[in-house]
């Protein structure tokens, strides 16, 4: 696990901080609520697109709470939240696609933090996991994905997230669903200095197997 820190010196200047500012505060506004042994933790797009120097589209919050517990917290965030349909995506970890999630809640941001200019059209989507929270991010399909931050509002990336930011290649890591061609559009049209290589490349062919292409 490594530590990252924000620039302040890339496009957006000082607005991504401002975000994961208003985002730490609903994370904890939403652990607060949670039962004795949860985990929460922003993940994925935010602070992956605030490491790069943007402001966010949604913040997306991923956290597990104790088995005995699924149901009630469920049924809170029923009540308080709007409830994404079961044929919702997050880079191919759909409900009905996935059996790591349990449930997917949103509510504009500005509900909770009416002030915060930086989040006035942002969505925050609460995404129940069945398994351990940090576990689901670290296993998201795509290394560019696998960046979070805790509650204290320290972001932190595993070793495949570091290698693709380091040299601007998107690995593509999800074998038990196959390639996300979709999602990978969607990061690559965001991000065109990164290359993709999946992660079964095998590398050059021998020349004796290779095409002749004249030169």
């Amino acid at each position: 696990m490594l530590s990252i820190q924000l620039k302040t010196t890339l496009s957006t200047g000082m607005f991504p901080k401002a975000q994961k500012a208003v985002a730490k505060k609903h994370l904890n506004l939403l652990l607060n609520k949670l039962p004795q042994g949860s985990q929460a933790y922003v993940a994925g797009g935010a602070p992956r697109d605030w490491h790069h120097g943007w402001g966010c589209r949604d913040i997306d919050i991923f956290f597990s709470v104790p088995k005995e517990f699924k149901t009630h917290v469920t049924a809170m965030l029923d009540t308080e939240c709007d409830k994404v349909s079961q044929d919702y995506s997050q880079g191919g970890y759909g409900v009905n696609n996935n059996p790591l999630l349990h449930s997917v809640h949103e509510y504009n941001a500005s509900k909770l933090s009416p002030r915060a200019k930086s989040t006035e059209y942002t969505k925050v989507q609460l995404i129940q996991t069945n398994i351990d929270a940090l576990e689901v991010i670290k296993d998201f399909p795509i290394s560019l994905s696998r960046i979070w931050m805790d509650k204290d509002g320290d972001i932190n990336c595993c070793h495949m997230y570091a290698q693709s930011y380091n040299n601007r290649i998107i690995h593509e890591l999800n074998e038990t669903h196959g390639w996300n061609y979709i999602y990978l559009d969607k990061i690559l049209g965001r991000f065109p200095q990164y290359t993709f290589i999946p992660r079964n490349w095998q590398g050059q062919r021998d020349v004796s197997e290779q095409i002749d292409i004249g030169f």
